[in-house]
């Protein structure tokens, strides 16, 4: 069997600019749009009624992006658009956004991580603006009628606990890395509906490590930048061992690549790959907001309202992962406002007043856990207690 893995020469985000003049991005575009000539794959998707065209030439985007959304319909008006053109000299990896004509363009980069992210961010500022809608980086579950959205900052457990949720009987995935939230509707019908703008999931493969079964399904989708050689992985010691499992390297077991050699290797998993369509669902009724943070000395929970809910979420404050940024960063603490590095768009008063209205107006709770002083299962009990309660 041969995985269909890719390699991209960047493996994470590349350098950007998200306030490019028109002037100077006219001008850039024009080198992208020289090497692209007529031959560039294009293909438009729909983002919860944003439609977005990417036009590109490297097919692994492209292949990637087709997977991920839903295409939008032909003759549909073109609301954004991503250019992105590889093998451009004079250019190094690098991408820029013009917030007047809400285009992006990508210069020298297949890494398709910032591709979708900046999708989701182009089409967020789009929501937000039209059609007073709140872009949430978060994973979204619907447990027996009532969804959850966990936002956490990376390396706290945020996937974890979205699984265990989605693995109960009545339990069923929108989605595990964004939801949209229409608050103009919710006035309408009296609660907020969190919705899903990917058909896939851009799973990190390392999610393999905790999960055996997953092996097979990742074996089976596109990936990104999966380690298929012994020599190429950071955690060999010994002849045969391994610093993650304490075991025997999976190369020397005759396995041809290993799904957790890279925090920041990815695979594309269409939702239903995961339980079946069955455990699918595109929209959930918003009932309860879990934040999580891991220490070693604050409270394993914490019930909050809007006023404190807030403060924790504008301070965003998270440890940079491995795979995330510079090498030189990683293990140091930074900022994320409101934990979503996606929004191209900043506007802080805006996502203040989006979660204020969530817990306050439209009674959604609120509770903070650390996962870092109790187990996986005790802190899944507390978001089903918390669940229970709403």
């Amino acid at each position: 069997m041969t995985l269909d893995n890719y390699i991209t020469a960047s493996t994470t985000r590349v350098k950007g600019d998200k306030n490019v003049p028109k002037d100077k991005f006219d001008h850039l575009k024009e080198s992208a749009e020289k090497k692209l000539g007529s031959h560039s794959l294009r293909s438009t998707a729909n983002l919860n009624g944003v439609n977005i065209e990417f036009q590109g030439n490297s097919k692994h985007q492209f292949d990637f992006w087709k997977l991920n959304w839903r295409e939008a319909q032909k003759a549909v008006p073109v609301h954004s658009r991503i250019i992105s053109a590889i093998d451009v000299e004079g250019f190094e990896p690098s991408a820029f956004y013009c917030p007047e004509t809400q285009e992006s363009l990508f210069f020298n980069t297949e890494y398709y991580g910032q591709c979708k992210s900046w999708a989701l961010g182009m089409a967020a500022a789009i929501l937000e603006t039209t059609k007073n809608t709140h872009s949430i980086h978060g994973a979204c579950v619907d447990v027996g009628g009532k969804g959850v959205i966990i936002v956490a900052p990376t390396g706290t457990g945020k996937t974890t606990q979205a699984f265990k949720l989605m693995e109960r009987p009545e339990g069923r995935i929108v989605g595990d890395d964004w939801v949209n939230i229409d608050h103009t509707e919710g006035e309408r019908l009296g609660h907020l509906l969190g919705k899903q703008p990917e058909k896939s999931l851009y799973m990190r493969t390392e999610t393999q490590l905790n999960k055996p079964w997953l092996r097979k399904i990742f074996d089976e989708s596109k990936c990104e930048n999966v380690v298929m050689s012994k020599k190429n992985c950071e955690f060999t010691t010994g002849p045969t061992g391994c610093k993650l499992t304490n075991q025997r390297c999976v190369f020397d077991d005759g396995y041809e690549w290993c799904y957790y050699s890279f925090g920041n290797s990815r695979a594309l998993v269409p939702r239903e790959r995961l339980f079946g369509r069955e455990k699918v669902t595109d929209e959930a009724k918003i009932r309860l907001l879990v934040l999580l943070r891991r220490d070693e000395k604050s409270p394993s929970e914490i019930k909050l309202n809007s006023d404190e809910a807030i403060q924790v979420l504008r301070k965003g404050e998270y440890m940079i992962r491995p795979g995330a940024g510079p090498k030189d960063s990683w293990g140091k603490i930074s900022n994320e406002p409101w934990f979503n590095p996606y929004l191209l768009h900043l506007d802080h008063a805006r996502q203040e007043q989006f979660f204020r209205r969530m817990i306050s107006s439209f009674k959604v709770k609120c509770i903070l856990l650390n996962t870092g002083v109790e187990s996986v299962e005790e802190t899944h009990n507390r978001v089903l207690t918390a669940l229970d309660s709403c």
